[in-house]
């Protein structure tokens, strides 16, 4: 604007024989707007200058010493809103949203991890880096086992917790209330691996001749006696308890796979009325799910 402004003023100052309707002919035909062109020959007819004045403006209510208070009361807080801080400084909320975007503090929402014991923290980043060193290396597979409990409904789903509406008295009771039974249905359990038999085949017609290694979780039933003699005797090569790091989700990419395939399942609030039109469903979002995805969330398990 300011650069357009400069033209005008430099037309009408050099060319004083010039016609008005000349010079706004000329510029229009190279795409700017006969109403702007006519307010800057008004600005340059009443005396104003090419630059815009300083703007007093409205005074702002939030004073300047306030914005390291506000800082020191948000930074690396828990709980923490933009209303109970315009409580507490007494301004309104889009004061504190409008002083905190001009202090560079940005919301982020908290993510979920597990929680670690002493002992834990300490064994963790140990049996990682052996396992990682000893037992893997970039041509071994690695079979997770894991499971899944699916439950009838599931309305704890981040996408089913809450909907739209213009009057929240109008929207029906099957959308406005998430019922809960004090003796739900239990549902159906999916498991990675099945059985010991279903491992067997399961080896044998994936990975007949391959590198690779099983990896269960720490449950009990994985490490009893029988569970172990039987991989022995079947060779199967697994890590061994005193080696397997504990309450490592985030090296476990299939409990990210469970996440997504229950968004899948109880998609729209969707809930079952039998176990067989329970599984039907799990089985037939399943294949919905991109396999590419998935292999390149089990790719990461190494780093």
């Amino acid at each position: 604007m300011t650069d357009l402004r400069k033209r005008v003023y430099s037309k009408l100052g050099q060319n004083t024989n010039l016609k008005i309707n000349d010079i706004v002919k000329h510029l229009v035909q190279e795409g700017f707007k006969r109403r702007t062109l006519y307010n800057i020959i008004k600005r340059y007819e009443m005396g104003l200058p090419v630059e815009d004045l300083p703007r007093s403006g409205r005074p702002t209510s939030f004073k300047r010493k306030n914005l390291k208070r506000l800082q020191n009361a948000a930074i690396n807080r828990i709980g923490v809103s933009q209303r109970k801080l315009g409580r507490k400084f007494g301004v309104a909320q889009s004061t504190i949203h409008y002083n905190l975007k001009k202090l560079g503090l940005k919301h982020y929402k908290r993510q979920k991890a597990p929680k670690y014991s002493e002992n834990q923290v300490e064994q963790i980043p140990k049996k990682c880096r052996k396992t990682r060193r000893q037992m893997l290396t970039s041509n071994t597979f690695i079979i997770v086992d894991d499971e899944k409990y699916f439950t009838f409904s599931n309305d704890d789903m981040p996408q089913n917790v809450g909907f739209y509406a213009f009057v929240k008295e109008d929207v029906p009771d099957n959308v406005k209330f998430k019922t809960k039974e004090k003796y739900p249905k239990k549902g159906f359990s999916l498991v990675g691996v099945v059985s010991q038999s279903k491992l067997r085949l399961f080896i044998e017609e994936y990975h007949a001749g391959d590198e690779y290694i099983f990896w269960p979780d720490l449950a009990s039933s994985h490490y009893a006696d029988k569970t172990t003699r039987w991989l022995h005797e079947q060779n199967i090569k697994f890590v061994p308890k005193q080696d397997n790091p504990p309450n490592v989700p985030q090296a476990r990419p299939i409990e990210d796979f469970w996440l997504i395939l229950a968004g899948k399942v109880y998609e729209g609030g969707w809930e079952a009325k039998t176990e067989l039109q329970l599984k039907r469903r799990i089985f037939q979002k399943i294949k919905k799910i991109d396999m590419n995805v998935v292999q390149h969330m089990m790719m990461s398990i190494r780093t």
